[in-house]
This record gives structure tokens, C-alpha cells and sequence, in this order.
């Protein structure tokens, strides 16, 4: 494969980070007339910098998302850290008997995996204060009745936000911890759940109570826009 030839295969995976080496290797092989392996395809790009990583999952956010992240953010970005020590943040999450629900990769260089471009855009459907999202379930007049008799202050996160609320990656903890197990049932998946969620250390949600106020940073750098969080 001669220069011109690389240059062509790096620029495809560069201007698509989701296109799979087999697919350059067909299309390259096209415009040579000749065979070109995926595995050379590969070499090119790892001698180039880019690596295959697993696409990192984060909100689409639309722009009146966006306004409403960085107004929350700048409204809470002064909160002492007493203030998040009292809140009770809640969240829903799925957890799969068999596997997870996929993996997409994409080509890209060290410390890129926060741009757009190498992201899997996802959209989410469905005293002290109580911290939830106003996921639809959140919203609907039977939690609203509920939490008008149960908890007077409600800190409402703006929607596609997971992010400004840590518990997200409570989950990924979970969930990491459940994938050790060899789960073929439900009633097992849930015991192996409820096990593993008793396991995690206090320390571990001390740091996550304390990253409230660098996340809410983030938010304001970022523009309201999804952060490393």
C-alpha cells in the first residue's frame, strides 16, 4: 500500500470513526482494483494514532436541553458541599439476564473519546432534597403524589442529563460487578443485584457525592453541552 493509498484509508477513518475496517479494506479495495485485508487496514490506522475503542454512550441533547443544563448548573454551581450531602439522588436502570445490548466501536486517538464524533448519541425515555431527572416515568401524577407527601423539596436535573447525576455511574459499577456472575435466571439476577449493591463501598459514593460541584464545572465549560461525566 503506497502513501496516497494510506493517506486515503486514514482520512476515511478519520472523517467516519464509526466505519468498521472491513469496510475500508472493501471500499480501498474497490479503488485499487485489487485486495486490500482488513488487518492492513488496521496497521495503517494504529501507525497513524488511531485505535479501535468502544464508542462511549452519551444524551443527544437539543438545544433547550442544553439552556435549561447550563442554567441548572450555574444555579447550583455556589451549593456548599453540605448541601449535596443531603440530597437523595435517584434513578432507574436496566440490567440484562444474558449480555449487554452492544457494543459500537469507533476509530479515534488518545483522550478523544468525549467528542461528538466518537460518541453513540442516546436518547432516554421514559432537610434534604430528593434529586431526580424528569424522565417521563419522574413526571408522571402518581410520583408527583408521592413525593408531595414524602419529600417537600425536589431537586429536578434537567432532562438528558445524566451526567449532573451521579447514581449513572453507580449503575456502571453495578453492572460490571453483575457481568462476574453467571446469570441464567431472573430471580438470580436480582439477588446477584441486590448482593452487589449492599457491596459497594461508602467510599465510593463519598468521591461520587464530592465530583457534584466538578460536574456542575463542566456543565458551564461545556456550555450545557454532554461532559466526561
Amino acid at each position: 500500500m503506497n502513501f496516497i493509498t494510506e493517506r486515503r484509508v486514514i482520512h476515511q477513518g478519520k472523517i467516519d470513526p464509526k466505519i468498521s475496517a472491513p469496510k475500508i479494506a472493501a471500499s480501498t479495495s474497490n479503488t485499487l482494483g485489487r485486495s486490500v485485508s482488513a488487518e492492513t487496514v488496521r496497521r495503517v490506522l494504529r501507525k497513524a494514532g488511531y485505535n479501535s475503542r468502544v464508542a462511549r454512550k452519551k444524551p443527544l441533547i437539543g438545544k433547550r436541553n442544553r439552556v435549561k443544563r447550563l442554567k441548572f448548573a450555574k444555579q447550583h454551581i455556589l451549593k456548599p458541599q453540605q448541601f449535596w450531602n443531603k440530597v437523595i439522588f435517584s434513578d432507574e436502570s436496566k440490567f440484562n439476564i444474558f449480555g449487554s445490548d452492544g457494543r459500537h466501536m469507533v476509530w479515534r486517538k488518545p483522550n478523544t473519546s468525549h467528542h461528538p464524533k466518537h460518541t453513540i448519541p442516546t436518547v432516554k425515555h421514559g432537610g434534604g432534597s430528593v434529586m431526580q431527572d424528569n424522565d417521563p416515568k419522574h413526571t408522571a401524577f402518581v410520583v408527583k403524589e408521592w413525593l408531595l407527601y414524602h419529600c417537600r423539596n425536589q431537586l429536578n436535573t434537567p432532562p438528558q442529563s445524566p451526567d449532573l447525576n451521579f447514581i449513572e455511574n453507580l449503575w456502571s459499577h453495578l453492572e460490571r460487578a453483575v457481568q462476574k456472575h453467571q446469570i441464567t435466571s431472573k430471580e438470580q439476577l436480582k439477588s446477584v443485584l441486590q448482593g452487589e449493591w449492599l457491596n459497594i463501598a461508602p467510599v465510593t459514593t463519598r468521591h461520587l457525592v464530592e465530583s457534584m460541584p466538578r460536574r456542575l464545572e463542566a456543565g458551564i465549560s461545556a456550555k450545557g453541552y454532554a461532559t466526561k461525566y
